[in-house]
């Protein structure tokens, strides 16, 4: 529980609030109250708390990836006279995953065999275990194989010994990359495996999330794609749960942070009032002290109400836009849902069975598109919040448009759409997965749904110097200049029909533009009514 100042001294109550900040996975928080901390007690080094001061302090960047910082704070805990024996084990630990992070592979050694000869002896099995592998780990990437083989094969003991299923499961899979990078395929493949068995009994999903990915890529290189495609969709959705999650815990987390500054706030005005009629009472010399700083509080306050109320203008614009275009397309296919329904159900009570499959049918597919237009609904809210979250990594194009592909074919069958996918297996870029995803299947979607019977997509790609350039070409009903004009102008409106007559607003294409460009990328649309619609997208290759 967080204290307040009627509980002690302040810096013992910062100390005590620091902890709880932690225990409550709130950082930002733990490391303002382990500043005031440090600050209460001036930076005493001879102060009782300072030594478990400064390693929170230390922590807590290190759990920020503050990795320059962190090293220079654990630095300083180890060169503490009298430091207790468990901080001291910790900091040796935490200094040798940093040199680990940053790459630093002789220093993480250096480290953590001192670790090993001075606390290893009187270590339990799980500090030893963890010593193990980043040991393991630091000659592997030193490509001294040996020593890393004997080492990951020590941590395999122990985690067997404590049935640790999510250490196992990692081991395996280090100790399968140690013999991979070696051509070693024999003695691979099987621990990728065994490993993959361990990591589906994981609590956390990044376990199983690596395995899947290491799994597709051993099937890939094996060219057994149907089964590398398999583990993919296994990669995928796990990937997006954790990002799920993610988004989830820095929701939370800026709810408490805002929480805190609220309560600074009202006790930072409470001590200034307070202290304002200390002040009254002094002589006329600092009164003119006093209004200066009474009119830069003021000037201060006007600012934040300005920022917020620019703030809540901008909420209340995405919030009106949210709610026209939920009018306007979501009514649509929940009323045909709904007629749907009611259909069904009469042709279910006269046992008329092809028309039951084929009402069930149509609503399967309303339903789908719902559900597409709400997740393009929610990721558009986000953007507009600046809430969406962007990992750059390396991409192969073939393997995510294909995994796309593989999702909307069955949309593409029922109007005899004949999909080319025309990508050179060599193309490497650069971009987000998940929001490169929802890219691609946003433009297919438009392409099916407005691609007459028969058509054809083509989806084609090249590198031009260093831009992977992504076209999507369709023989479908094609835009006017003056609906692709409105395209991406907020004031005009873009409702279009599709083969089907249902009308769209463009959201999705909206969506595209927008994830494109955060992706250090560029969209455009090239269209001829009558004749079909190009989209180009524009993303940064592989370095």
């Amino acid at each position: 529980m967080i204290m307040s100042g009627q509980y002690g001294s302040s810096y013992q109550i910062n100390y005590h609030n620091s902890h709880v900040a932690w225990a409550d996975n709130d950082p930002d928080a733990a490391y303002t109250y382990i500043i005031n901390t440090m600050n209460g007690i001036d930076n005493d080094v001879k102060h009782p708390l300072f030594p478990p001061a400064l390693f929170l302090k230390a922590k807590i960047q290190y759990s920020k990836q503050l990795y320059a910082e962190a090293l220079r704070t654990y630095q300083e805990v180890i060169h503490l006279k009298g430091l207790d024996t468990v901080l001291l084990a910790n900091s040796y630990a935490h200094l040798g995953e940093i040199y680990l992070e940053q790459g630093q592979n002789e220093d993480a050694l250096k480290v953590l065999s001192t670790w090993e000869q001075v606390f290893g002896p009187r270590s339990d099995v799980y500090a030893l275990k963890t010593l193990y592998h980043n040991k393991a780990l630091a000659y592997f990437y030193l490509k001294q194989y040996p020593p890393a083989e004997e080492y990951f094969n020590r941590s395999l003991r122990l985690e067997e010994q404590v049935q640790d299923t999510t250490g196992l499961a990692i081991s395996y899979m280090d100790l399968a990359n140690l013999y991979y990078t070696q051509y070693l395929d024999d003695k691979a493949i099987p621990l990728f495996e065994k490993g993959l068995e361990y990591a589906k009994h994981s609590n956390n999903p990044e376990v199983p999330r690596n395995a899947y990915r290491n799994m597709a890529a051993v099937e890939e290189n094996r060219k057994r794609y149907a089964l590398a495609l398999d583990y993919r969709k296994h990669y995928e959705e796990l990937q997006d749960s954790i990002w799920n999650r993610d988004h989830v815990w820095e929701l939370a987390r800026q709810e408490r942070k805002l929480a805190l500054q609220q309560r600074e706030h009202t006790i930072y005005v409470l001590g200034w009032q307070r202290n304002s009629l200390l002040l009254a009472a002094l002589a006329l010399l600092l009164l003119g002290t006093a209004i200066w700083f009474a009119y830069r509080q003021q000037k201060r306050s006007k600012r934040i109400i300005t920022q917020q109320k620019e703030a809540l203008n901008i909420l209340n614009q995405t919030k009106d836009r949210l709610f026209s275009i939920v009018a306007h397309d979501l009514r649509s296919p929940v009323y045909r849902l709904k007629n749907n329904l009611a259909k069904l159900k009469k042709a279910i009570w006269k046992q008329e069975i092809t028309e039951a499959a084929a009402l069930a049918a149509s609503n399967e597919k309303i339903a789908g598109s719902t559900y597409i237009l709400m997740d393009n609904l929610l990721h558009w809210a986000l953007s507009q919040t600046d809430q969406l979250f962007f990992r750059p990594e390396e991409l192969h194009l073939r393997t995510v448009v294909g995994l796309v592909c593989h999702d909307v074919t069955p949309l593409a069958a029922d109007k005899n759409i004949v999909i080319k996918q025309v990508i050179p297996e060599e193309i490497i870029f650069m971009a987000d997965l998940h929001s490169f995803k929802i890219i691609v299947r946003n433009i297919m979607d438009n392409a099916i749904k407005f691609t007459p019977v028969g058509g054809y997509i083509t989806i084609s790609a090249c590198l031009q110097q260093d831009e992977c350039h992504i076209k999507i070409i369709d023989t479908g009903l094609g835009m006017s200049s003056e609906t692709l004009e409105a395209l991406f102008d907020p004031n005009k409106k873009r409702v279009q029909q599709d083969t089907h007559g249902y009308e769209s607003t463009g959201l999705g294409l909206w969506l595209c533009k927008t994830m494109t460009e955060k992706n250090n990328g560029r969209l455009s649309i090239t269209s001829e009514q009558g004749k079909g619609t190009t989209v180009t997208i524009i993303l940064p290759a592989k370095g």
